[in-house]
Parts: C-alpha cells; structure tokens; sequence
C-alpha cells in the first residue's frame, strides 16, 4: 500500500527528438518536497515488462517516501504509450522526456537527478547518461552484459551502482566485475544473494541497497 507520507498520480510528456510520442507515467511525491533530488525509473524489456514492474514500483515508493521525488514511466510502445519499441534505439529519448518532465516538477533540485534501470532499463540508462551533464549518478541493475561489452558510448566519470543477482544469467557476477573495475570514476557494485535477473522474490533486499546508495549520493554537497 501507499504510504500517507507520499503522493503517487498519473502523467504524461513528450519524448525528445521528433517525432515526438505521448509517454504515461506515475509520479511519486514526498508529502514535504523542498530541493527534494530526483529519480527517474527506467522498467526492464519492453517485451514483457512496463512500468509497473515489482521492483521499479517498489524503488520509486521507498524512495519517495525517503524524501524523494520519484518518476516511473513506460516506454514507447509499451501500456499506453504512444510510438513502437526500437529494441533500445530510440528510447533514450524516452528517458530524456522524463528527465526533461521530472526536471519541472515543483520543488526539484536540478543539481540532484539519478537514473536507475533495470535489465533493459540499465541498458538504456548507460547509453544516455554520459550525453546529459544533469544526470548527476546512475544506477544500472541486472545490465544486459551482452548489449553493454564495450561499456558507456563515452566517458561517465560520475558516480554509479551496479547491482546483480548472485545467480543472474544474463548479468553474471564473474562477468559484471571486470566490466565495472574497468570504468572511470567512482563506482560501486552490488550482489543481491540469492537473486536472478528480473529480481522477483528480492525486490526487497535490492530496494534497501539502491536506496541506501541513493541516500548517500543525495546527501553528498557537489555530486
């Protein structure tokens, strides 16, 4: 259930680029926003999955109700949003509507915006972050490891978390470790025990870590 401490309603923006598609989403509001950081939440593969994912529902709750203003959406094609899925071509775009639309929320601190992903989400996120100087931290869980081999497009040099599940087939661990050691700037990986890639039956231990980094990041002055 909801906690009285924080607000969920539904809305809508524009993605980037042209054309331009009518995105759905639901904000997540703490009942008190004053310089309150940012979080946009992207769901895994649009396939299978939207916004209403059990773990990017449950981040975008608890971290709202740590203070935070929190944005779930679905990407294009998926529920009510307008457009086709791209397989991760265009949907970059997708996150830089949300970024633009969570940005204008009353209250934002613009100097604090995190994007976390989850499987295809991540995938997404890593592509687009290093191209907006307003992402500020990243957090990629479950990254497709065999769409992201070469790493960011281009430098990332902010702070990120990576998470994975002790037992994850697509993000393996043994795999996922080489991969972060060998990025710029500061980061952090996570393995939930006992956890697979979507993360289902764990969403609870992986929420704690991801809010518990975010908290840390939000509480950090200049980063």
């Amino acid at each position: 259930m909801t906690s009285s401490a924080q607000a969920e309603r539904p809305v809508t923006f524009p993605s980037k680029g042209q054309p331009s598609f009518l995105l759905e989403g639901v904000l997540h509001t703490p009942a008190r926003i004053e310089r309150a950081p940012l979080v946009i939440l992207c769901h895994p593969q649009p396939v299978s999955s939207d916004m209403h994912d059990p773990l990017t529902l449950s981040l975008a709750r608890e971290l709202s109700n740590a203070g935070m203003v929190a944005l779930r959406f679905n990407f294009r094609g998926v529920g009510k949003s307008q457009g086709v899925q791209t397989d991760g071509r265009l949907e970059p775009l997708d996150l830089a509507g949300a970024i633009d639309a969570g940005s204008m929320q009353p209250g934002v601190n613009p100097e604090k915006i995190c994007v976390i992903g989850h499987a295809f989400g991540a995938f997404v996120a890593l592509l687009y972050a290093p191209f907006d100087t307003r992402v500020r931290t990243l957090v990629a869980v479950s990254l497709p490891l065999f769409r992201a081999a070469s790493g960011f497009p281009r430098p990332f040099d902010r702070p990120k978390l990576f998470v994975t599940g002790e037992f994850d087939e697509i993000c393996p661990r043994h795999r996922l470790e080489p991969f972060v050691e060998s990025l710029q700037g500061p980061k952090g990986l996570n393995i939930i025990v006992g956890a697979r890639h979507l993360m289902r039956g764990y969403e609870e231990p992986t929420t704690s870590a991801i809010v518990k980094y975010v908290r840390k990041w939000a509480a950090m002055p200049g980063v």
